[in-house]
């Protein structure tokens, strides 16, 4: 069967290939400052429970792996899943004792059961339809493993104005073909009825960029890091942050849930 045929794997293969060449022009592709990985990792922190444990970790989206920094204080093993041969090319030169593999979230190829916490590094925003992906990560996960996802918030003033397709003031530099920026509704919905409980979900800030795809925007780029770490601090971020964190958990089974 042609791949193109298949609207899923098409558009996964035109992400692949936007990502191959974005990486392969500039060496790699890094738009978080490290403090961003670090307001992540202590927004997970903080949603697992104290006795979580050391974890098995499936990454998908990992990129060119800077996302692994933010899951290594908890994970007992860890894999990332890219579409992006190239981004992975990088990942494994740079972190060679980590296990890194192309692979399409919406068909993974591990058996059911087998990882602690599936994490969406900015992705299911790169899918224009994430369920498959969302069902493939409860099949993985083992009863009560966790589900954790960070992604664009269409409810950020500069996400909706700058990144959505349908805005008038849409900026298309640097965008891949399916990206778009979600609603937290939207994201909440789709978890459940993928069968995901306890989710908990709020907007995050504090997530600065070492750079924007949009060139001439980088002018603006300390106002804009210095709003965004405001927007935190006084509160305004648990709603209307430019991201939306994500986190629910697989039921233990006899739970009553699917």
């Amino acid at each position: 069967m042609r791949t193109d045929s298949n609207p899923s794997v098409s558009s996964a293969k035109r992400e692949a290939e936007f990502f191959d060449g974005l990486v392969a022009a500039g060496g790699s592709y890094e738009p978080f400052a490290e403090a961003a990985w670090r307001t992540l990792a202590s927004r997970l922190e903080r949603l697992l429970p104290p006795d979580a444990g050391p974890l098995a970790i499936l990454d998908v989206g990992c990129g060119t792996g800077s996302s692994e920094d933010l899951y290594r204080p908890i994970a007992r093993s860890y894999v990332g899943i890219d579409l992006s041969m190239t981004a992975l090319a990088v990942a494994h030169r740079n972190q060679p004792e980590a296990q890194w593999l192309r692979a399409d979230a919406g068909v993974l190829p591990y058996r059911d059961r087998s990882f602690d916490l599936v994490a969406f590094s900015s992705v299911l925003h790169h899918m224009p339809d994430f369920y498959p992906a969302l069902r493939e990560a409860f099949r993985v996960l083992r009863p009560g493993g966790f589900v954790f996802a960070f992604d664009p918030n269409l409810l950020h003033p500069a996400m909706a104005l700058l990144r959505h397709p349908r805005s008038p003031f849409y900026l298309s530099e640097g965008v891949s073909p399916n990206e778009r920026p979600l609603l937290p509704r939207e994201l909440r919905r789709g978890f459940a009825t993928a069968g995901f409980s306890s989710i908990r979900q709020r907007g995050q800030a504090a997530i600065p960029y070492r750079r924007l795809a949009v060139g001439v925007l980088n002018r603006l780029l300390p106002i804009y890091n210095f709003l965004d770490r405001a927007m935190e601090q006084v509160g305004i971020g648990r709603w209307l942050g430019p991201f939306v964190v994500t986190f629910a958990r697989r039921p233990h089974e006899g739970s009553g849930h699917s």
